[in-house]
C-alpha cells in the first residue's frame, strides 16, 4: 500500500536526521567538556575544536546523503550575545563539494543573530532536540530546509546547539520515489502544521495547511500524512 510505504520511508529519514544529530551533538559536548582549554574566559572556540567540528560535519555529509549540512552553533550570552559558527553544507548545484562556512560574528558581513529565532527559545527552554522548519535558508542554499538542533552545554551552562540540515526536496524526491506510478493525493504537514509536500493543488510547501477537509490519516512526532476522504486508507496514530 502506497501510504504504508511512504509512512514507513518518511519515518526512516526523520529518525535519521534526530539520531545523527543527538550523536553529534553528545561528540562536541564531550569533547569541549574534556577540555576546558577548548573554551577561554570569553567563551570562543579554539581553532582545533573548530576543524574537529568541521572533520565531524565532514564524515556525517560523505555517510548521510539525505543531509545537506551540517555545524555546531557558539553562543556566548555574556559577551553581547555574540555567535560563532563551524559549519559545513552541500552545494545545491554541486552536490559533491562541501562548502565551509565558519566564525560567524557581529564583524561578518552576513551576521545571523539566531537567539531572535524561535527554534533558539524552544531549545533553550526545552533542553531537548527540536525540528525547525521548512524555511528558506538564504545563508547556505536559498531553498526549502528543514534543520533539527540539539543544545550542547558545558557545566550545565547553554553554550550552542549542534545541527543539522535536510533539503525539502531531498524528502520529496523520497515520497515521489514511495509513490511510484501510483497517484495518491497527499499532503504531508510538520507536527506544527507547515507544509512539507503536496501533489494536491493550492497546497505550497512552507505554508500553514488551512482548515479544510483533507483527513489526517498518519500522525507521528515529526509529521502527519492528509489526504482526501477515505481514498488513502485510514491508519492509525
Amino acid at each position: 500500500m502506497p501510504l504504508g510505504k511512504i509512512k514507513r520511508k518518511s519515518e526512516e529519514s526523520f529518525l535519521l536526521i534526530e539520531k545523527t544529530t543527538q550523536e553529534f551533538s553528545i561528540i562536541i559536548e564531550q569533547m569541549i567538556c574534556e577540555s576546558k582549554k577548548v573554551v577561554d574566559n570569553n567563551l570562543k572556540l579554539e581553532s582545533k575544536i573548530k576543524e574537529k567540528i568541521l572533520f565531524l560535519a565532514d564524515r556525517i555529509l560523505n555517510q548521510q546523503t539525505l543531509l545537506s549540512g551540517a555545524g555546531f552553533a557558539l553562543y556566548n550570552e555574556s559577551k553581547n550575545k555574540s555567535w560563532q559558527l563551524a559549519w559545513l553544507y552541500r552545494s545545491l548545484h554541486q552536490p559533491h563539494r562541501l562548502v565551509n562556512k565558519f566564525c560567524l560574528n557581529k564583524a561578518s558581513q552576513h551576521f545571523v543573530d539566531y537567539q531572535t529565532f524561535s527554534w533558539f527559545s524552544i531549545v533553550k527552554e526545552t533542553g531537548k532536540g527540536y525540528l525547525h522548519g521548512p524555511y528558506v535558508d538564504y545563508i547556505c542554499n536559498s531553498t526549502y530546509t528543514l534543520t533539527y538542533l540539539y543544545p550542547v552545554y558545558f557545566e550545565k551552562q547553554l553554550i550552542g546547539v549542534a545541527a543539522t540540515d535536510v533539503m525539502v526536496g531531498q524528502l520529496e524526491q523520497i515520497l515521489r520515489d514511495s509513490l511510484g506510478d501510483d497517484y495518491l493525493p497527499i499532503v504531508m504537514t510538520t507536527s506544527s502544521g507547515r507544509i512539507l509536500f503536496s501533489n494536491l493543488p493550492h497546497y505550497r510547501v512552507g505554508e500553514l495547511k488551512p482548515n479544510d477537509a483533507l483527513t489526517a490519516h498518519f500522525k507521528s512526532q515529526y509529521f502527519t500524512l492528509w489526504g482526501e476522504g477515505s481514498e488513502c486508507g485510514a491508519m492509525s496514530p
